[in-house]
């Protein structure tokens, strides 16, 4: 992890050109940037290697601002085997609610092959982050950069990261403003009162089979709401093992939304499908238990997924479960999975099935008699729940399940998704 810490704010319009001439110290690392970008522009070819790259501008996480946890400036290259690719996602300025500004981001995902290096590249650049917790003070951070680098240099996996935070300053209520020190790793500067900044947070873990490159450029805590805002989030990761496909996928027992799309309730326990597969091997996650609050209480929750694939098939499933679930003291459900399998077969896998074979409703049970779903999969009970069952969508190179969705009639307008699977099998580049 290296951190280059200016003395003078650099331009806007220049933010992203200097940014990628300082992605690392060394000179022959800010050569292979450059080159990345002119290997970008040209048409993708395939390599031995699964790619990934994403990365966002900012996110809210926890606290008392729930409104504003989504990611801003979001872009990436899903699973993938091609290098040359190169995406981008600009914002001129987008609101913070509740919390501020971020002005002139962009965040670029590419992968690249140049002299037999194949790289995953992310990176995010900022001109300006303005958070304001009035009457508390106003936090400016100017220029930010983070870079991600995962790659196999002909004999093996290696990482990089680079973060770069140009000027830092805290303005009070009362009196001028203030210029603070750069934090340096693991050294984080403290406003009193205000927040918490913690500069170059990363991980770069390496096996024989691939790396992977996360960075947060910047992690502001702040400290009167309890509310972490992550600036400058870049990824990117790379992997052996492409055969013939590429896999794509995950699984979650419980998720969904409560009070009107305003708080999220997560995905849990959430599995996700590596890009090559899990060589016919079943991985698993389980939770025993979750209280949704109020009066929503669900048993153990379970994911699992399976994928393998040779010179002739590639095929897997993902599957997530859920022993139990309390709905005030008036409707239980047990039972309930929601299952995806999807194959491909034949000459160069062209022929593609899928199905959600496996995903079921064990017993619905409403103040303690067993009742049956209608033949349109939808049962409502009056001023508690209204029921859907196999909720699918079908999706290119795959599909998609809900196994029941619950959304409670008591006018918070909540929705809980219950034995949720997601998976895809695409064609490798060849």
């Amino acid at each position: 992890m290296r951190l280059t810490i200016r003395t003078t704010v650099a331009a806007v319009a220049a933010l992203a050109a200097a940014t990628a001439a300082t992605v690392v110290a060394s000179p022959a690392s800010a050569e292979s940037a450059g080159q990345g970008h002119r290997a970008a522009a040209k048409k993708p070819t395939a390599t031995p290697f699964a790619l990934r790259a994403w990365g966002y501008s900012s996110r809210i996480v926890g606290g008392d601002i729930p409104t504003a946890s989504g990611a801003t400036g979001f872009e990436s290259i899903s699973c993938t085997n091609k290098a040359g690719l190169d995406r981008t996602n600009d914002l001129a300025d987008v609101a913070l609610p509740g919390l501020g500004t971020i002005s002139a981001a962009a965040t670029e995902v590419w992968t690249t092959r140049d002299a037999g290096v194949v790289s995953s590249w992310a990176r995010n650049t900022i001109g300006k982050v303005v958070l304001s917790d009035s009457p508390l003070g106003t936090l400016s951070l100017d220029a930010v950069s983070t870079t991600a680098r995962a790659y196999h240099d002909g004999t093996t996996f290696r990482t990089s990261t680079h973060t770069d935070l140009a000027k830092l300053t805290f303005q009070p209520p009362i009196g001028p403003a203030q210029t603070l020190p750069i934090p340096t790793p693991g050294q984080p500067v403290t406003i009193p009162g205000f927040a918490k900044v913690t500069i170059g947070h990363s991980r770069t873990p390496k096996t024989k089979d691939g790396a992977r490159a996360f960075a947060n450029g910047i992690k502001i805590s702040l400290l009167a709401t309890h509310t972490d805002v992550r600036v400058a989030h870049a990824v990117a990761q790379i992997g052996s093992g492409v055969q013939t496909a590429l896999f794509t996928g995950s699984s979650y027992a419980l998720g969904g939304k409560a009070a009107g799309d305003v708080v999220h309730l997560g995905r849990n326990p959430l599995l996700k499908m590596p890009c090559t597969g899990t060589d016919g091997e079943i991985q698993a996650r389980s939770l025993t238990g979750l209280d949704l609050g109020g009066q929503v209480v669900a048993g153990v929750a379970k994911s699992e997924q399976r994928s393998d694939q040779n010179g002739r098939k590639a095929w897997g499933f993902e599957r997530s479960s859920v022993a139990s679930i309390a709905v005030t003291d008036q409707l239980r459900i047990e039972g309930v999975v929601g299952q995806v399998n999807v194959a491909r077969r034949g000459e160069h896998l062209r022929t593609l099935t899928r199905s959600t074979k496996g995903t079921t409703i064990g017993r619905v049970i409403v103040n303690g008699q067993p009742q049956e779903f209608p033949d349109l999969g939808v049962l409502e009970i009056p001023g508690v729940a209204k029921l859907e069952t196999a909720v699918t969508q079908e999706l290119k190179n795959g599909l998609a399940v809900t196994a029941l969705r619950i959304t409670l009639l008591d006018g918070t307008g909540a929705v809980i998704d219950l034995g949720n699977a997601r998976f895809q099998v695409r064609r490798s580049a060849r």
